[in-house]
């Protein structure tokens, strides 16, 4: 996992823990995750039952892929 990432996990993992969910949304904007990929991780992220920076990492690595493209066949 690079630096990047990790830093994009500590900081959702203290926007999660504050239940802070306009800001974890305004963070993925900002990070420029498209809308299909933030609403994936956001239903991922109310799923966990302890949200720690490194399942969000890992989280965040796996899934931060759009699916859209695949879909319209571009």
């Amino acid at each position: 996992m690079n630096h990047l990432l990790d830093m994009e996990a500590r900081t959702l993992a203290g926007l999660i823990d504050n239940g802070d969910i306009l800001g974890m949304r305004m963070f993925m904007e900002r990070i420029h995750l498209p809308l299909d990929v933030q609403d994936r991780l956001l239903f991922q992220f109310a799923a966990m039952t302890h949200a720690d920076a490194a399942s969000i990492a890992s989280i965040l690595e796996s899934d931060s892929q759009s699916i859209v493209p695949d879909h319209l066949r571009y």
